[in-house]
């Protein structure tokens, strides 16, 4: 069955979103698969039947993507404004557990059934290719969020390019926008239902935010606005004297459905400043007493403040300042340094929208990681990754591993729970077979694994080891995953043994994983030293 280019787009979109259903996924890797083999040869490539994949198949060809939904159930539908429905989008506004925001977290909240909250994220997060942030944000470089607007009346986005162009983030670096943008998006839930708007015409609002944009945005920068509500005329005959701005109306119905597109833009080197907005938001909804507007100060600006106010003197909050090391250990881990490359502060704090205070302090923090050398004379750099470094890593990875499971299998499984969503995200993975994915999702996973032991020593140093294996397998172009079929099957039958509380076969169990891995990492490194 041919696809036209356009169909062929939104397809790829739907197999890559990390917002996509499993089962959607695997539909559209079917459709994608048979207009270049055959029903047969597609069927026993993804492990479906014949039937299912002539199926789904069939089911695009006669409605398109919405063909690869699925049909409605009888009885009563569940409408958008039933509490439970609220309840389920507005919880991102609260603190979340320290297992996140999960499906299983949000129903144990809410003392309701995963299935359910499953099915209201999908229906109102789900990604579509008709969204128009997809085609008015679609660009080769990312784009930084410049300003944020809830209001009862109206929700606004405004974004721009970055100084420095960046190339758009890959899936791994768009996990950790995903739930600051949620944030964002589901913040009209934290008005009451029966707020009224501050008025019907928007158009103060909306000139007011346009306004501080175009005083904090240079010149010669294109702005980008999405807006819920139509556009007034007011604002219409603004825009025509400042034709760098385009304002896109956005169907209120779609509002949460731009989770994808916008993560899938967004600079990852914005993080912190995201994570600090996060924050912010979560506190605001606490008591929403008054429309939240929050507008970014741009950088080259911030650059010109008078000398005599001692902005260096002031210390950074935790959380930004926890927020610019995660950031940076983020892009370490992933490789967006290369090896010997000096870290400045300066460019670093500039891009990143901080005082050098927090990247000073962070980096210090990194070099204890082990993630890079601080000398005198020269400063921060990234060290080159040498055979003994590799092998150094993998050598105490294993004992401390065995260490930590025992402890769990002794102890009981009762603190298995995030274990368990973490290797739900690595099937997810695994079966979209997203290679690189799945290799970072098992990190992750034995991340989660180490802070379950309840050993916060011994779990602080396994998790440098796993930033430290991250940083390897990116800088020195290795392929971590030795199998996603084995990686699943090792960690299910690990934490099999550990809900058994058999730590003789849990230490069993996971020094065969780490055999697999060094042995599969060793016919990788005959490249170094």
């Amino acid at each position: 069955m041919p696809l036209s280019e356009a169909e062929r787009r939104a397809l790829e979109r739907l197999v890559s979103a990390p917002s996509t259903p499993q089962s959607l996924a695997l539909r559209a890797r079917i459709v994608l698969a048979s207009s270049e083999e055959s029903i047969s040869t597609v069927a026993r490539a993804l492990g479906v039947s014949r039937n299912t994949a002539l199926k789904w198949r069939t089911r695009f060809g006669t409605h398109g993507l919405q063909g690869l939904e699925d049909l409605p159930r009888p009885g009563r539908p569940t409408a958008s404004g039933d509490d439970l429905h609220r309840a389920i989008l507005r919880i991102p506004l609260q603190r979340p557990p320290d297992r996140g925001w999960t499906t299983r977290t949000i129903a144990e909240a809410l003392g309701t059934n995963q299935a359910a909250v499953s099915r209201v994220r999908r229906r109102w997060f789900a990604d579509r290719p008709d969204l128009i942030s997809h085609s008015v944000l679609d660009s080769p470089n990312s784009m930084v969020l410049a300003a944020v607007v809830i209001d009862p009346g109206v929700r606004v986005l405004v974004f721009h390019q970055p100084a420095t162009p960046a190339a758009r983030p890959h899936s791994r670096q768009t996990s950790q926008l995903t739930e600051p943008v949620r944030v964002l998006l589901s913040a009209q839930f934290a008005f009451p239902r029966e707020t009224p708007a501050t008025g019907n015409d928007i158009s103060p609002t909306l000139l007011t935010t346009l306004g501080e944009v175009d005083a904090a945005v240079p010149r010669n920068w294109p702005v980008t606005a999405l807006v819920d509500r139509p556009i007034p005329p007011r604002v219409d005959r603004w825009l025509v004297g400042h034709p760098r701005f385009s304002v896109y109306e956005v169907d209120p119905d779609s509002w949460l459905a731009q989770l994808n597109s916008i993560t899938a833009v967004l600079d990852p080197r914005q993080s912190p400043g995201l994570l600090d907005l996060e924050h912010r938001v979560r506190r605001w909804a606490e008591q929403p007493s008054t429309p939240f507007s929050w507008v970014r100060a741009s950088p080259t600006r911030a650059s010109r403040r008078p000398a005599t106010e001692d902005h260096r003197s002031r210390s950074p909050s935790p959380i930004l300042a926890s927020a610019v090391v995660e950031a940076l250990r983020e892009s370490l881990a992933t490789g967006a340094f290369r090896p010997g490359q000096r870290i400045a502060e300066q460019p670093l704090a500039t891009r990143l929208g901080v005082s050098r205070g927090p990247i000073r302090d962070a980096l210090k923090i990194l070099a204890e990681d082990g993630l890079i050398e601080l000398e005198p004379h020269r400063g921060a750099y990234v060290p080159l990754p040498t055979r003994r470094d590799v092998y150094d890593t993998y050598t105490a990875r294993g004992p401390l591993g065995a260490l930590l499971l025992r402890r769990i299998a002794t102890n009981g499984s009762s603190r298995l729970a995030a274990a368990k969503d973490a290797l739900d995200d690595l099937v997810q993975h695994a079966e979209m077979r997203d290679v690189p994915g799945t290799g970072d999702a098992d990190i992750r996973w034995q991340d989660t694994l180490a802070a379950a032991a309840d050993m916060p020593r011994i779990e602080k140093m396994f998790v440098r080891l796993s930033l430290q294996l991250r940083m390897f397998v990116s800088i020195l172009g290795l392929e971590y995953t030795y199998s996603v079929d084995e990686i699943v099957a090792d960690n299910t039958a690990i934490l099999l043994a550990l809900e058994a509380q058999d730590p003789e076969e849990v230490t069993r169990l996971w020094r065969r994983k780490i055999d697999n891995a060094v042995t599969y990492m060793v016919g990788q490194l005959g490249h170094l030293d």
